[in-house]
């Protein structure tokens, strides 16, 4: 007798529980929807970005020679930066410049030159590209 009462109690306590627990299933958590969505001022700060064919690259190095400027491209691929090299004719010492990405942003430009920086101990900067 004894038992049954101990498996009616333990029984009847898991059910309980059970219906205890899953009050969390109605629950709605509320969220801030505005908070959530650009902007329109961002929203037309980001069409005019593409409007007007700007865009922020990073240059991680200026280099004399063409080896010399590839070099440096081969040790950024090894990181996973897919870096290019642009020649510079504005510049007789310096004639080849080694850049990497094309972003919407200088803020995102600027995370991944800190990146850049951290990582390999480049001084890169960020240029502003307008076509």
């Amino acid at each position: 007798m004894i038992r049954y009462s101990l498996l009616l109690i333990v029984s009847s306590s898991i059910l309980f529980t059970q219906e205890l627990n899953d009050k969390w299933l109605n629950t709605v958590l509320e969220k801030n929807i505005p908070d959530m969505i650009a902007t329109p001022t961002e929203a037309l700060n980001k069409q005019e970005k593409r409007t007007n064919n700007t865009y922020f690259t990073i240059q991680v190095a200026a280099k004399a020679t063409f080896a010399d400027a590839e070099d440096v491209v081969k040790i950024l691929n090894n990181y996973n930066f897919e870096a290019f090299i642009q020649k510079n004719d504005s510049n007789e010492k310096l004639k080849y410049r080694v850049r990497y990405g094309s972003f919407s942003s200088r803020e995102d430009a600027s995370m991944t030159a800190n990146d850049i920086k951290n990582q390999l101990g480049y001084d890169c900067w960020v240029d502003k590209i307008e076509l």
